[in-house]
């Protein structure tokens, strides 16, 4: 792992003009550019919102605004998804230059979290100010007023990122060899989606787990569904954004666990598949 960490860091150049190409290519196509990243979720926002509160009047005062609650889950995830979705085809879609130029194959799938990465920060940076206007305005009712906990969201990037490369990685090598396993990546993410507390908070599983199987297997069921990184990282932006809270200790060392055993067993994986995968092309 060590030398392989060396030949990325010895082709840093390569690895920032792959993930400047994945910028420019993903705004390139579209007019409004960037701020497409950013309407997307909007969108998303805008139907979720609907539903839940307007439809179905499932709103919550405990995530109220809800607008803020949703946005902190939907752009966590929609780095996830969207780095996932395209290390599965990236191999594939860079054949002619794994074929033409010698480099490590691992730099592609990395570029395509990073250039992720990228749009995500600048999601993170209109959803910070969105939430100091909401302050601002007195909407954010459920904030405890404590900026402290902003200083958690660059452990919380650092770690998505390292989890989201440790996923990628595999899926990069299988992706290539089985073309067709890109439309279930994408229905799977859309499933996961609900699974993750995107539209709720985890006191709501926690609640519900417990209703429906009691205190003893509810407290054991909704320590499993916690091992799930996202609900920790989703719950993390929030208790920092939403609520000016800090995330309990134990939800750090989960997902510093995490993302070490994800990014190591990830690489072996990718290590293990790269020479069939570059012969497969």
């Amino acid at each position: 792992m060590l030398s392989t960490l060396t030949n990325i860091i010895a082709r840093q150049d390569l690895l920032k003009s792959l993930t400047l190409s994945e910028l420019q290519s993903s705004t390139a196509q579209m007019r409004l550019g960037w701020l497409w990243w950013l309407l997307d979720p909007l969108l998303l926002m805008g139907v979720y919102w609907g539903v839940m509160v307007i439809i179905l009047g499932r709103g919550n005062i405990r995530y109220e605004p809800y607008w803020i609650f949703l946005f902190c889950g939907l752009i966590a995830w929609k780095h996830f998804a969207e780095s996932a979705a395209k290390a599965t085809n990236v191999l594939s879609a860079k054949d002619h230059l794994i074929k033409s130029v010698p480099f490590p194959t691992i730099i592609l799938p990395i570029a395509v979290v990073f250039s992720s990465f990228g749009f995500f920060l600048f999601g993170m940076g209109v959803l910070l100010v969105f939430a100091l206007g909401a302050a601002l305005s007195g909407a954010l009712v459920q904030h405890s007023g404590d900026l402290l906990p902003l200083l958690q969201l660059p452990g919380l990037m650092a770690l998505q990122l390292l989890i989201v490369t440790g996923i990628a990685l595999p899926l990069a090598c299988v992706g290539a060899l089985v073309r067709d396993l890109s439309p279930f990546i994408n229905h799977f993410l859309r499933m996961a989606y609900y699974l993750s507390p995107g539209l709720y908070g985890i006191d709501l599983i926690q609640r519900l787990l417990t209703a429906e199987f009691g205190s003893e297997w509810g407290s054991k069921l909704f320590n499993l569904y916690m091992l799930n990184p996202f609900a920790i990282l989703i719950s993390g932006y929030r208790d920092s954004i939403f609520y000016g809270e800090f995330m309990p200790l134990y939800f750090w060392l989960i997902l510093f666990l995490e993302a070490g055993i994800l990014l190591f067993v990830g690489y072996r994986i990718y290590l293990y598949y790269d020479r069939r995968v570059i012969k497969f092309l």
